[in-house]
């Protein structure tokens, strides 16, 4: 597969699934916003290298020279498959990761989410974390999420524990937890920092009052990840609202589950739960 081919087969992801997301109703008016480190046979013919450097604001040096493909700020998912190279762009990081350039897309002026810095900080912990495997980011407004945290008094743990107690794919799919992020100023390094900080140890993240951010290698993995999160929220609203959850996965089933699919569990996270 040559540069362009793969290029243009990352496109098509895209655009696939910035429709999903709006369909799905986590991306209302310009929400969510997608980010991918770009592989080498994903890179745009004949990129342009003569645009501006802009800063960062923050130095992101373990991801210096990279490119990736991003949402633009003020982006409608629904707008997107329409117009790709108005809505997406790749740029480019300089060797120290201080700054970026756009060479290819955001034609008419756009430029690259304004939670850029949760995203680059969020790629930074998965490159180290996965050993280079996690190249997507992804940010939505999942409803059901969301409601757990006006709801529900969370943390990492109890976060987790409810995901995986109300649904039984949920251990299997994020054996090491989805992280909790009590809320910060939507795209702010200190979102950013917070972030990172849970994407370390794990690939998934929501922030409180506002949705959750997946990581993996590839679009697919990485929005069946927050869908299967999203599932598990949404059934444990729905028991709420009929009456309260009074039976959920026990200690001992969730054990069976990892061992029978061969994954394992934050043990912090699973010693916790009181069957």
């Amino acid at each position: 597969m040559d540069n362009t081919t793969g290029f243009h087969a990352l496109l098509e992801q895209i655009t696939r699934t910035t429709h999903d997301l709006w369909i799905k109703g986590w991306a209302e008016r310009n929400a969510g916003n997608i980010s991918v480190r770009l592989a080498p046979d994903q890179i745009p013919g004949n990129p342009e290298k003569n645009s501006e450097w802009v800063a960062c604001g923050f130095d992101a040096p373990e991801l210096g020279g990279e490119l990736f493909l991003f949402s633009g700020t003020g982006c409608y998912m629904r707008n997107v498959a329409l117009h790709p190279e108005c809505h997406l762009g790749v740029v480019e990081l300089d060797g120290a990761g201080r700054r970026f350039r756009r060479v290819w897309g955001f034609t008419g002026g756009g430029r690259p989410t304004s939670e850029i810095a949760p995203h680059l900080r969020a790629h930074g912990a998965r490159l180290q974390a996965s050993g280079g495997a996690d190249r997507v980011v992804m940010h939505a407004h999942t409803p059901c999420v969301i409601a757990l945290t006006h709801c529900l008094d969370l943390d990492t743990a109890r976060l987790t524990r409810l995901l995986w107690e109300m649904h039984t794919e949920c251990i299997v799919v994020f054996p090491d937890g989805c992280g909790y992020i009590p809320w910060q100023l939507p795209g702010s390094l200190a979102l950013g920092d917070a972030t990172a900080e849970e994407l370390r140890k794990r690939p998934m993240a929501v922030w409180q009052f506002h949705g959750t951010v997946g990581t993996g290698p590839d679009i697919d993995t990485v929005l069946g990840l927050m869908d299967t999160a999203e599932k598990a929220a949404q059934l444990y609203n729905l028991a709420a609202a009929a009456g309260g959850v009074r039976n959920k996965l026990s200690t001992e089933q969730l054990t069976t589950l990892a061992r029978a699919f061969h994954v394992t569990p934050d043990p912090d996270i699973l010693g916790a739960i009181q069957s």
